[in-house]
């Protein structure tokens, strides 16, 4: 409990939140500024607030505030601990507040324009059991924040933007919110320990400017795009679903300082467009595997660097190495309509082994011939003389 007064002991003020109806009358649309109160104690059920200013108030308590809807409202330098409903939260701000431990403060599933800005989020351990969540069902925004062992969730479009968090979730299951997709975009952010989206299911992925020591997407189902730009990361585990395009773009990734795991996964079955751009995965001697499925159109590596690229099994109309540099690339028991190696240097292995091409074109790079690692067993490929 903290030592603010509880809120009950602002008469006035107290009625007005039981009764919306009493303060319309009795003051119209104007803001209503509620500030060092403690709530706690309380059944506020069913109701509609609108035009409310929370300034360095203390909510405390489960299931005592259950709104339907909270609009144009702010909350500033307020803390939250337990579980709070606001129903609906629309043309609503959270600035530089504070959740702790367990707390839940989901906004429902027609949430607008919820931001929560310069907001602090620290659970109370690493046992997901324990995490609070944080959002809406609905549009959810995370801008400057920080956190730690939490789920932040924004169920039909979620941004994080210039945000520090470290170990943290967000799932997203359609199911809950009428078969929406969301949208997901992360810019200008650190997200340390790891991000994880495990079996979550979205519109799109856009990450940006943003550094990510581990990218959690397993069995996730993601509709349309994954991209990936001017990223800095360590593992990323990403062998998802649906995605019809894949793109990273100016991007590094590296083992981890700490000598964790390092792995580099990222492939969709259903991706028609696979490109890779000004790239590298180096260090740890990691296989690194990218690919499509049977029906990918395209599979381009250009300007990029590997140390272990695997291709084994690729299927594409066209597969493109580029301006490429890797120890070892497995590009076995393939099936490429035209496989196009341009400037492509491979410095110990390249694998070919049982790979058939319809159309084969090699201009510069590492003579082929004079690569003592290369294999050519049950391949259809004839290399120039």
């Amino acid at each position: 409990m903290s030592s603010k007064p509880n809120i009950k002991s602002f008469s006035r003020i107290y009625r007005y939140l039981q009764d919306p109806a009493l303060r319309t009358r009795e003051t119209g649309d104007a803001l209503l500024t509620i500030e060092g109160a403690e709530f706690s104690g309380l059944n506020l059920q069913g109701l509609v607030w609108r035009h409310v200013k929370f300034v360095n108030c203390d909510f405390a308590g489960a299931y005592e505030i259950k709104l339907d809807r909270l609009e144009k409202s702010t909350f500033e330098h307020c803390k939250f601990v337990g579980i709070h409903g606001f129903g609906d939260m629309v043309d609503v701000t959270l600035h530089r507040c504070a959740f702790g431990g367990e707390t839940y403060v989901m906004g429902y599933s027609d949430s607008k324009r919820l931001v929560f800005d310069e907001c602090n989020f620290v659970g109370t351990d690493s046992n997901r059991n324990h995490w609070g969540a944080v959002g809406g069902y609905g549009e959810a925004e995370f801008v400057r924040c920080k956190g730690k062992w939490f789920d932040l969730s924004g169920l039909t479009k979620l941004t994080i933007r210039d945000c520090e968090f470290e170990t943290v979730s967000s799932k997203h299951d359609p199911r809950e919110v009428a078969n929406v997709h969301a949208p997901v975009l992360i810019e200008r952010s650190k997200l340390r320990g790891s991000f994880n989206m495990v079996a979550s299911s979205i519109q799109s992925l856009i990450i940006r400017d943003t550094v990510i020591d581990t990218l959690g997407l397993t069995g996730a189902t993601i509709k349309e795009e994954l991209l990936m730009e001017r990223v800095r990361g360590g593992s990323v585990e990403a062998i998802v679903k649906g995605a019809q395009r894949l793109t990273v773009r100016d991007s590094q990734f590296t083992p981890p300082t700490s000598g964790g795991k390092f792995v580099f996964n990222l492939a969709s079955n259903d991706a028609q467009e696979v490109l890779i751009e000004n790239t590298s995965v180096l260090g740890d001697n990691i296989l690194v595997d990218i690919g499509g499925g049977p029906h990918t159109e395209s599979l381009v590596f250009r300007k990029s660097k590997f140390t272990r690229l695997d291709l084994q099994y690729a299927h594409a109309k066209h597969l493109l190495l580029e301006n490429f540099e890797a120890n070892s690339v497995r590009l076995n028991d393939a099936r490429i309509g035209k496989l196009e190696l341009s400037s492509a240097v491979f410095s110990l292995t390249l694998d070919l082994s049982n790979t058939q091409v319809h159309e084969f074109k090699k201009t510069g790079g590492t003579n082929l011939k004079k690569l003592g690692g290369l294999k050519l067993d049950g391949s259809n490929i004839k290399l120039p003389q």
